[in-house]
């Protein structure tokens, strides 16, 4: 799917209930999770959009997914759209891109999202940590050699559970606060976060539903 194919992004008076609601819009390299797990979230005077995100895995490098992000930017931007409190977050994983094959890439993919102004939430190593993180701690110091290490715990836990089909009501809001909780725990400065990702196990996305549910501002 190429940025062309898609419709276009509109986060207008259709997607606001009122005036100054908020909106979040998120590119992500996950093509399934992300997205389902932010429709499920009853949240208020705020909408999360995560754009889609193309099922082919050739299209979810750190650079196709700032690409996708700028893209909707400048288009809601054209339009007058973007209002004071939106935010821009780009959402990745370390499994893939953080090796050295693929390390100056992605660095460099970083560094034009953060000169637009684009924020991050980075896993490491993947999304489905910050799921796990809804029903368990994780102690720091834990190792995961690969993401299916990860959903493999979330399946001890959450019978049923597929990362491509999650079900409403098995990460919820009243969940959130703990996930939170346990995420920054993982950092050892979670309000100033050291490098763009968490270099041992851990999730930034806690910083994305921070913002999300209180509104700070960068």
């Amino acid at each position: 799917m190429s940025l062309i194919d898609r419709k276009p992004l509109s986060i207008g008076r259709t997607e606001r209930e009122r005036r100054d609601d908020r909106v979040f819009v998120v590119a992500a390299e996950d093509t399934y999770a992300p997205k389902q797990y932010f429709e499920y979230l009853p949240l208020a005077r705020v909408k999360v959009i995560v754009l889609p995100t193309p099922v082919d895995t050739g299209l979810s490098s750190p650079s196709h997914v700032v690409d996708r992000l700028k893209d909707a930017f400048e288009t809601v931007k054209k339009r007058g759209q973007v209002q004071s409190g939106d935010e821009f977050w780009v959402c990745l994983d370390t499994d893939h891109h953080m090796t050295d094959t693929h390390l100056k890439g992605t660095l460099e993919a970083l560094r034009q999202a953060k000169q637009v102004g684009f924020e991050l939430a980075i896993s490491n190593p993947c999304f489905d940590l910050w799921l796990l993180l809804h029903y368990t701690d994780v102690a720091r110091g834990t190792r995961f050699a690969k993401s299916a290490d990860v959903v493999e715990e979330i399946r001890k836990l959450v019978p049923g559970f597929h990362k491509t089909a999650i079900k409403k009501g098995m990460f919820t809001l009243d969940m959130v606060p703990d996930a939170i909780q346990r995420a920054r725990a993982l950092e050892e400065d979670p309000d100033n976060p050291a490098g763009p990702w968490p270099e041992d196990t851990g999730t930034r996305v806690y910083l994305l539903v921070e913002r999300v549910l209180d509104g700070k501002q960068a």
